[in-house]
């Protein structure tokens, strides 16, 4: 009968997350940074059908790892190359850790709980939001989640220790050493509990040399290919640089993540604060020992997206299971027996509330980019050629790529200054410095500006 029941709460979660983490996906364009950088690397990857060397505008890139990418890649190759397929792995690993939460807080606690704190999670802004987007972040804590599932189910099978280690593989390879949270919980969890021993059996050594063998062939494999930059852009710039100091102007203190939580977290994040001061409480006052998981979980993830200098709000994506989970069993001790409906309640005004003031599922960040690009596509795609000049914006370079070729230099400005009919796309910073010659306005608008050589 149990099996039953949390057979269907699965199924009526699977299709509720689907229904809302998938909803408008496609719609809109990419947001200038990030998303399109991510995007517009599967792209190079899809097309060159390299799936190792990762480049960026045709130029090595080896900022991160490339799961998503390839990932993502995959996606183009089902549904074409679109918004949609950019973000789609994001959704499904939204929908994986909608219901991973469930099944969590029912090994921690109860069904209850479980649902309570699934629900909570999906009505959570900044979940939805990272969920929605083809950034890294909604796979990582996926990941991270699934790595700490299978440690907590190690305790009544030990084959479980085997799939933690993988998927912390499957974080690393996500986000570098953004996922050294999961080794560092794994010890403390499993010294607080007196397990450190597991660590010790067959079946945990040959998941961490598998692990350590998936992680140490790309960054081998990267390193061999890209020598020196490799080390300088993946190991300095994006980790010791990121961590040391704050990398283009992303200030903050040590208590930043503190407001970031409720103002990002909304509605919930006030309320997952209390709970997770209210479990601590438990644990230390009345040694209730189900919150230690999550509470160190949360408290590690917090803590050391804290101590990173740079400062940005998605660091802090990969905390929110934890958080959600804390707050399902804290209204569950407030609401008891009414617990469900005041959660449906809650999840369904969460919803509106979301959807009406914050704008959730509007995910149209560059739109006069995207016009642009259909603007060129359709009126100069069979004149002369388009060129692109030194544009910075990763969301143009995504949705210039298949129009023109993109020119970074001077002289090849030049050389292109003295063919005629050609047409040159411009920054709006860099055509004011533009040296004034023979050349018809064609279209321009807040971002861009086009013209044809005459």
């Amino acid at each position: 009968m149990e099996r039953t029941q949390t057979v269907k709460d699965i199924i009526i979660l699977f299709l509720v997350a689907s229904f809302i983490l998938l909803w408008n996906l496609g719609t809109g364009s990419l947001t200038a940074w990030d998303e399109a950088v991510y995007a517009q690397v599967a792209l190079e990857m899809f097309i060159s059908n390299n799936w190792v060397y990762l480049t960026h505008t045709g130029i090595p890139w080896s900022d991160k790892p490339p799961l998503c990418m390839w990932m993502t890649a995959v996606m183009y190759t089902l549904f074409g190359v679109n918004e949609f397929s950019a973000r789609f792995f994001s959704a499904l690993c939204g929908i994986g850790t909608v219901l991973v939460t469930y099944a969590f807080a029912k090994k921690l606690y109860s069904r209850k709980i479980a649902i309570v704190a699934a629900l909570m999670l999906l009505s959570t802004q900044h979940f939805i939001w990272s969920a929605k987007v083809a950034m890294l972040d909604s796979a990582l804590t996926f990941f991270t989640l699934v790595s700490f599932f299978c440690l907590k189910k190690s305790e009544d099978r030990t084959i479980y220790l085997f799939f933690s280690a993988l998927a912390f593989a499957c974080a690393f390879l996500t986000k570098g050493v953004a996922a050294l949270v999961i080794p560092l919980v794994w010890f403390f969890y499993l010294a607080i509990t007196r397990r450190l021993t597991a660590l010790k059996s067959p079946i945990s050594i040959i998941g961490l040399l598998i692990c350590l063998s998936i992680i140490v062939w790309w960054h081998w494999t990267a390193f061999s290919h890209y020598g020196k930059d490799f080390i300088s852009g993946y190991f300095t710039t994006h980790f010791l640089t990121r961590t040391t100091t704050a990398l283009d102007g992303h200030t903050g203190t040590f208590f930043t993540y503190f407001k970031v939580l409720p103002n990002k977290g909304r509605p919930w994040g006030v309320f997952m604060l209390i709970a997770y001061l209210a479990a601590a409480w438990r644990l230390f006052r009345h040694k209730e020992k189900q919150h230690i998981f999550p509470l160190l979980w949360a408290t590690a993830g917090f803590m050391i997206a804290s101590a990173v200098k740079t400062k940005l709000h998605w660091y802090i994506i990969p905390v929110y299971p934890a958080f959600a989970i804390l707050l399902g069993w804290g209204l569950c001790a407030l609401f008891k027996q009414r617990v469900i409906p005041v959660a449906l309640t809650l999840f369904v005004s969460g919803l509106f509330y979301l959807s009406s003031s914050k704008g959730v599922f509007n995910l149209d960040y560059t739109p006069e980019t995207k016009k642009m690009a259909s603007f060129i596509q359709k009126n100069l795609s069979s004149g002369g050629k388009v060129f692109f000049y030194n544009i910075s914006d990763p969301a143009a370079w995504f949705y210039f790529a298949s129009i023109g070729k993109n020119i970074s230099t001077k002289e090849e400005l030049e050389r292109i200054l003295a063919q005629k009919d050609a047409y040159i796309v411009f920054e709006k910073s860099t055509f004011s410095s533009f040296p004034k010659t023979n050349f018809a306005l064609v279209t321009e608008d807040a971002s861009f500006t086009v013209i044809r050589i005459e």
